[in-house]
């Protein structure tokens, strides 16, 4: 991800935000870290999957930036003299979990980088933090990387071309995070295994395009080959049963109709690539009728939260280990 990593540096040295994209697994994170470990750079990562599932308020938001300052030795020192801020043995903390606190802790932070990773969770919120990171852009000498892999969740929550949006007009660098090439793909685990002294065959090794590139899932592989010395076969039940508890607990928040959005992606497993009209045949063909528009709003928000990907062929599910997850236990 060399020409990645370059992206991701040429877009801070030039500009203040930076938004890293990519489905599930390809990276994102750990191009970030990457990054801010070889540069030694001082920043704050916020990691938006560990805040409460339903509405977010400013007090969640502001505990889980009570951690993260916590850890950092430099914090203690810059925000010695904000007010509003305790500072003690146990951690930082607000006084008051409030808007106020939250600016006054961007303005000390200045000079530093902030990442906000899974960004697109922030839209849980009756708070406008896209209004709060477009007045850091504009006031704060503050460098901003936003990630995020619901990529039509974090484009819908920035609104970057809404001309009634904070951020329009902001200029931002975009780092795409990819799949692997086959080539790619099978030079990471050589040089994985290698570092790790193991042995492995070349027919092992083929054996990992299953995996269709997703940096993640090798990695989980090539940690489970040194670990535990597990079949292929074994590593990829595991892996299509946590990535079927991922999307299980994403589905959780359509309610009622949690069943229909299963039911469309059960469809698109089976036919691997299916057609609008093919999925609402499916569709009506397992639990009835189904309107039109509703199906065309599960879809979208299946792309948009990363799970499907459309083609002009039609939609697919977009991790291959998902698709045989859907397959295997559903």
């Amino acid at each position: 991800m060399e020409a990645e990593l370059r992206e991701l540096s040429d877009g801070l040295k030039w500009g203040k935000l930076v938004i890293v994209t990519g489905l599930r697994r390809y990276g994102k994170t750990s191009l970030i870290l990457t990054y801010l470990n070889e540069e030694k750079l001082d920043n704050i990562f916020l990691d938006c999957r560990l805040l409460p599932p339903g509405m977010i308020s400013m007090g969640s938001f502001l505990e889980l930036l009570e951690a993260e300052l916590t850890r950092k030795s430099w914090a203690r020192r810059i925000l010695s003299r904000v007010e509003g801020i305790s500072i003690s043995e146990i951690g930082i903390r607000f006084k008051e979990r409030d808007l106020n606190s939250l600016v006054s802790v961007l303005h000390a932070l200045e000079g530093k980088i902030l990442v906000i990773d899974e960004a697109q969770e922030l839209r849980r919120s009756r708070h406008r933090f896209d209004s709060i990171i477009a007045y850091a852009y504009d006031h704060l000498d503050l460098k901003i990387i936003l990630s995020g892999s619901q990529v039509g969740l974090l484009y819908r929550f920035l609104r970057v071309d809404d001309p009634e949006a904070p951020l329009y007009g902001r200029p931002f660098k975009e780092v795409r995070m990819r799949k692997l090439s086959d080539e790619e793909a099978m030079d990471f685990l050589r040089k994985g295994f290698e570092q790790a002294g193991m042995k492995v065959s070349d027919d092992i090794l083929e054996e990992a395009r299953r995996f269709d590139g997703i940096i993640g899932w090798l990695t989980y592989f090539g940690f489970s080959m040194i670990s535990n010395r597990e079949s292929v076969e074994i590593i990829e039940r595991r892996v299509s049963k946590l990535a079927i508890s991922e999307l299980e607990h994403a589905l959780r928040i359509y309610g009622l109709a949690e069943a229909r959005y299963r039911e469309a992606l059960k469809v698109i497993a089976t036919l691997e690539r299916a057609r609008w009209t093919q999925i609402k045949r499916g569709i009506e063909a397992r639990i009835g009728k189904i309107p039109s528009n509703t199906l065309s709003s599960i879809l979208s928000n299946l792309v948009d939260s990363g799970f499907l990907e459309k083609t002009e062929e039609g939609y697919k599910i977009a991790d291959p280990v998902l698709r045989s997850g859907i397959l295997r236990y559903w």
